[in-house]
């Protein structure tokens, strides 16, 4: 009986207590609708106050009739409702957020609000419908990302305030509870679209997993997540000893970061190297959001690398071999601009080697060329065939005015992008950067291609728009950036 079980499992984890004030976030969604009903049978046994919190993101036309069904059902259960409305996608077009991500704050910013508001004295919790299908969707999510241990240990039954009822049942156990009882309940339509990763995962993965695998894949995942979880607290207990004996405070050149000591670290097992530079970067970073296993990775290689020898990290963190181990510390984005300067100017003399269909090329550093060649016949055949390579592009070489200039980005660069119905509009460096979420240490140390503002190409990544191939393109720009071992075995 899923009743019993959900009331086993609160009592397992001490979610509830008598007295406490919980607030509920309800969508109308299959999951919260069942929350909140088995909220309802829980306080027949722990006396409880639920408080439900609604949140309309205005993303859908049927949002209101949604908000509207939630409150009918509050009505019916006689449970205080609250409805919030925040336009998210336009929330997070301002904030520079994906719209998953603006919801997710928009919802607990409103949870933690009407909790303050209303819980008096009381003891507040908050009460989340995720269930055992979400906990495998944000593994499956994150191992797809290169996640740390961490990271794989799924969704926590109680964090801080935070308590999931469900997290004990499968989402079709929650479906067939609502149809057995009789229990009418909302489809949000973008859950059925597979614009957000998560649908992606849901709907082409977990279900073809359980459908022509193994019918009780979920239950495995959760069960595995369950199991790394276990492992993971015991290595976070290793971890803490073993970053005492590495890991130190070190002024070094002006600048305080972290010093990981060679010896005691290399007498470590793997995994517990792994966690304590995981645990040196985010103490150094302040944060841990964006650090992935591949940046543990590229600290444990500097270990076998020569001193001096360093790499750029997420936030500006640079992590640098010395003679003792590695010193980790954050870089200023001054000193990085500082640092990471180039300007080449394509001559007069480079064209004239251009029309003769000779090839230019530009030396960028000590390991990667630049180099121009021009196509003056443009067929139909070769309209077909543009090359999508990352690191090969082809420009309209006729729509080029200006000088050639292969630099680092300036203040007021630019780049010029494709809008819905064929509509240019141009679009600073700083706002695609952003948008692209390109770490603010790296912007520095891209080269461009520009024709003065106007960036051709950020080498590597896209072109303007403005210069691309077209119909009328007679004269194509062809550019290539490889590396010198590569033109060598050329």
């Amino acid at each position: 009986m899923i009743q019993k079980r959900v009331l086993d499992y609160v009592q397992r984890y001490r979610m509830l207590e008598e007295g406490d004030y919980v607030v509920a976030g309800v969508s109308g969604g299959a999951d919260s609708v069942c929350l909140l009903f088995l909220l309802c049978e829980l306080r027949k046994e722990i006396p409880i106050q639920i408080h439900v919190v609604h949140i309309n993101h205005m993303i859908r036309e049927d949002a209101n009739a949604d908000a509207a069904y939630v409150k009918m059902l509050c009505e019916k259960l006689n449970i205080p409702f609250t409805l919030v409305e925040c336009d998210v996608e336009a929330l997070a077009k301002e904030q520079r957020l994906s719209a998953e991500e603006a919801g997710r704050n928009v919802r607990y910013e409103a949870f933690y609000r009407v909790l303050s508001l209303h819980q008096g004295d009381r003891k507040g919790r908050i009460a989340i419908a995720h269930n055992k299908n979400d906990c495998c969707e944000t593994f499956l999510f994150h191992l797809f990302r290169g996640s740390s241990l961490k990271g794989l240990c799924g969704i926590h039954p109680v964090r801080n305030e935070i308590i999931r009822p469900l997290l004990c049942l499968e989402r079709r156990e929650i479906e067939e509870f609502l149809d057995k009882n009789g229990i009418k309940y909302c489809i949000d339509s973008t859950n059925l679209e597979d614009n957000y990763t998560r649908n992606k995962i849901r709907h082409h993965i977990l279900e073809t997993a359980e459908k022509e695998i193994n019918s009780a894949a979920v239950s495995h995942i959760y069960g595995a997540c369950i199991k790394i979880e276990e492992a993971y607290s015991l290595i976070d207990d290793l971890t803490g000893s073993a970053y005492a004996a590495c890991v130190s405070p070190v002024r070094k050149s002006g600048v305080l970061g972290l010093h990981i000591a060679r010896a005691p670290f290399a007498k470590l097992h793997p995994t517990i190297q792994g966690s304590v530079v995981m645990k040196a970067l985010e103490d150094a970073a302040s944060s841990r959001k964006d650090l992935a296993a591949v940046h543990i990775e590229q600290v444990k290689k500097l270990f076998d690398g020569q001193c001096g020898r360093n790499i750029n990290l997420p936030y500006g963190i640079c992590a640098e071999r010395d003679y003792t181990g590695i010193f980790v510390c954050q870089i200023r984005e001054a000193e990085m601009k500082q640092k990471q300067t180039f300007e080449y100017t394509v001559s007069s003399e480079d064209r004239k080697r251009l029309l003769r269909e000779e090839c230019v090329e530009v030396c960028l550093n000590n390991e990667e060329i630049l180099v121009f060649s021009l196509k003056k016949m443009v067929s139909e055949e070769n309209r077909k065939n543009i090359p999508q390579k990352k690191y090969t592009k082809w420009l309209d070489y006729d729509k080029i005015r200006d000088n050639i200039v292969i630099r680092t980005r300036k203040e007021g660069d630019y780049l010029t992008i494709d809008m819905p119905g064929g509509e240019l509009r141009k679009k600073t460096l700083k706002a695609y950067f952003i948008d692209n979420k390109v770490p603010k240490e790296q912007r520095n140390a891209l080269f461009l291609v520009a024709e003065k503002s106007h960036v051709l190409w950020i080498t590597g990544g896209r072109i303007s728009s403005f210069y691309k191939v077209d119909e009328n393109t007679e004269q194509i720009l062809e550019l290539r950036l490889i590396r010198k071992n590569e033109k060598q075995k050329g």
